[in-house]
C-alpha cells in the first residue's frame, strides 16, 4: 500500500575532534646556570593520535626542567598553544584537539665548569711563636662565582702564614676540602667546582714580648751614688 523511502536525512550528527597527545623525545643538555630554562627543537616532539597521513610539527623551543640542579634523565615540560603547531600536507586541525603540554625525561644539566673562587678577608693577629700556624673564622672567607640565590659558608679554621716572622699584611693560605663547605639555602654544591685553596694578605704577627731579670749578686763599697 506504500512506496517506501530509500534514504533518510537529518541534521542530527556530531563528530568530536580526535584528542592528540604530545611527548618529548631525544636528549637536551646544557650547563647549570641556576635556572630551569630548557631549549628544544622540532625533533624533540612526538605527536600521536593522527589518522591516515595526517601529521604536524611543533615549533615551540622553550620549556622548563623540573629542577635547576645538575643531573641526567631530568623531566622537561613544555606548554603548548595552537600557534605552536604546523599542519603537514592536507591535515585539518579542526578535526583534532591539539595537546596543551608535552613532557619527557629527556633533560641533562651538567655542573658548571666555572670554579668558585675563595679569598680571605678581614684581619687575623697573633703573637710570634716561631710557627706559621694561622687560625681563621667563617667571616674570613669570601666566595665568588655562585649564580643568583646560591651560596655557601666555609668552616676551615686552620691555615698557614707565609713565614713565622712578625709583621703585618702577611699572606695567609688555607687548603680546602669539599667537607669544608656548607650550602646556604637550597644551593646544591654538586652544581659547582669548589675551590681547593683560599689566600689573602690578612695576617699580622706581633713581636713576642720578652722579659728580663737580674740574677746572681753584685757587691761594692758605699760611695754615695746609686
Amino acid at each position: 500500500n506504500y512506496v517506501l523511502p530509500t534514504t533518510v536525512t537529518g541534521n542530527i550528527g556530531s563528530i568530536t575532534p580526535k584528542v592528540l597527545s604530545a611527548a618529548l623525545t631525544g636528549n637536551i643538555t646544557r650547563t647549570y646556570d641556576g635556572t630551569t630554562a630548557a631549549t628544544l627543537a622540532a625533533n624533540n616532539y612526538t605527536l600521536s593520535g593522527f589518522f591516515g597521513n595526517d601529521s604536524a610539527s611543533v615549533s615551540r623551543t622553550q620549556g622548563v626542567y623540573n629542577t635547576p640542579n645538575a643531573g641526567s634523565d631530568k623531566q622537561v615540560t613544555v606548554s603548548l598553544v595552537p600557534g605552536d603547531f604546523t599542519a603537514i600536507g592536507a591535515t585539518n586541525f579542526s578535526n583534532y584537539a591539539l595537546p596543551t603540554t608535552a613532557t619527557g625525561n629527556i633533560g641533562s644539566i651538567t655542573p658548571t665548569s666555572v670554579t668558585i673562587s675563595a679569598a680571605l678577608t678581614g684581619n687575623i693577629t697573633r703573637a710570634y711563636d716561631g710557627t706559621t700556624a694561622a687560625t681563621l673564622a667563617p667571616n674570613n672567607y669570601t666566595l665568588s662565582g655562585f649564580f643568583a640565590g646560591d651560596g655557601a659558608s666555609v668552616n676551615a679554621t686552620q691555615g698557614v702564614y707565609n713565614n713565622p716572622d712578625a709583621g703585618t699584611g702577611k699572606t695567609v693560605t688555607v687548603s680546602l676540602q669539599p667537607s669544608n663547605f656548607t650550602a646556604v639555602g637550597t644551593t646544591q654544591l654538586s652544581n659547582y667546582v669548589l675551590p681547593t685553596t683560599a689566600t689573602g694578605n690578612i695576617g699580622s704577627i706581633t713581636p713576642k714580648a720578652l722579659s728580663a731579670a737580674l740574677t746572681g749578686n753584685i757587691t761594692r763599697t758605699y760611695d754615695g751614688t746609686t
